[in-house]
Formats: C-alpha cells, structure tokens, sequence
C-alpha cells in the first residue's frame, strides 16, 4: 500500500502533495493531468526526483495505488532511435499518413 500526504481544501484527498515510496518521502513538484473515473481519480504527477508517477485513489475504499512509474531520462535512447520522434508523436504511430475512409467531397 502507497502513503500518500494530501491537501484537503474544500473536500478530503483533493490533490497529493507527497508519498513514501520504498521508504523514501518523495515530494510533488508538479500534478501533470487528473482525471476522474467511476469512484477513483488519477493523478499523474512529477516528483522531487524528476520522475513521472501515476497515481490512483480509490474513494470508496480510501486507498492509493501506484499504477504507473517512467524514468523520462531512460527514454532518451528510444527518442534518438525514433529519429527524433518520440514514441507518443503522432507521426511515429503512422498517424500522420492516415487517409479519411469516406471521401470528404
């Protein structure tokens, strides 16, 4: 189970300010996105230690859950080897050269 420090303005757990990870005290520097789902939002945020993490709060069971962790300096390898491109970029996922399936005129 993940600890996790939480401002509660007008409601309880409103945002993570900082969580104990593998007995370390890792601070938020930075909420990148929130998104809410049925009972549960997510926070992906950026830590004290330049990482990326993803976290998950149940409200009906009052729990946090790290669902997602990223180092973005071991991605640099794979942005040199996209030529550039980053594997999210749309023009890498052959988006770019995408054709509508119904004539547009």
């Amino acid at each position: 189970m993940l600890m996790v420090e939480c401002y509660s303005g007008y409601k309880v757990n409103e945002r993570p300010v900082a969580f104990n990870l593998f007995n370390r005290r890792l601070k938020v520097k930075e909420i990148i996105d929130r998104w809410y789902g049925e009972m549960s939002v997510h926070f992906k945020v950026r830590a004290d230690d330049d990482n990326i993490y993803l976290l998950k709060y149940d409200e009906w069971q009052d729990q946090w859950d790290l669902v997602f962790y990223q180092n973005p300096r071991k991605m640099e390898p794979f942005s040199a080897s996209w030529g550039g491109l980053t594997p999210r970029s749309p023009r890498a996922l052959g988006w770019g050269r995408a054709k509508p399936l119904i004539p547009l005129h």
